[in-house]
């Protein structure tokens, strides 16, 4: 009898999992106010502060249940890139760096006990990159391209070509076959060693609409 409910709690818990990670899929995290307010703007007792910010860019990936965005932040002494990751992911320490990786990728076939215990936990990450390096990125893009549409690919490999925009952003491209257009390329954003896949050019026209943000 004991065993029926235990069955019956597994296939129950299953469920909830299952709903869980689907919610994940569907919801928009509107939490990079709070970095804003407490990482970036400077506030002192008994005196009025401004600042504007707009949403330039979401990307939910329902695979991974990953959302990565991109903010404009203004104030009357800078102006920048804020970027939110946020991934349902494991945790893992390599050579001291703590690494966070898509459940999806790490278990693809996983069911029932094994699924609930591989489920990973809810990361949130924000880092912000300055309008002049926006820029730096924004000069090397067509070179960036020029060298992805030059190089030849064996056979089995792939190549990246990657540009850090700051310390912890890399914008990244892979090329599988020598004749690939790069339209037809797959782009990655890395945020604080967090793997994002976008489409290049609505990430770049979010950068360039950076630019006009007043």
């Amino acid at each position: 009898m004991h065993s029926i409910y235990r069955n019956i709690f597994l296939k129950f818990a299953f469920a909830l999992a299952i709903a869980f990670m689907s919610s994940c899929s569907e919801s928009v995290t509107n939490v990079y106010d709070y970095y804003i307010k407490n990482n970036i703007e400077t506030h002192k007792a008994g005196t009025i502060s401004s600042s504007k910010t707009k949403l330039l860019y979401r990307n939910q990936e329902s695979i991974n249940k990953s959302q990565l965005e991109l903010i404009a932040f203004k104030n009357d002494k800078m102006k920048c890139l804020v970027i939110g990751s946020h991934k349902i992911a494991k945790s893992f320490y390599i050579n001291d760096s703590i690494y966070y990786f898509d459940v999806n990728d790490l278990y693809t076939n996983v069911r029932g006990n094994d699924f609930i215990r591989q489920l990973g936990d809810l990361s949130i990450f924000f880092t912000h990159v300055p309008m002049d390096k926006c820029d730096i990125f924004l000069v090397n893009l067509d070179k960036l391209k020029s060298e992805y549409m030059k190089a030849a690919v064996m056979d089995g490999t792939s190549a990246f070509f990657d540009f850090a925009i700051s310390s912890d952003v890399y914008f990244s491209i892979e090329k599988k076959f020598t004749t690939e257009y790069i339209e037809n390329a797959s782009t990655y954003v890395w945020v604080g060693k967090r793997k994002h896949k976008v489409n290049m050019d609505e990430f770049v026209n979010a950068i360039k609409e950076l630019k006009s943000f007043n």
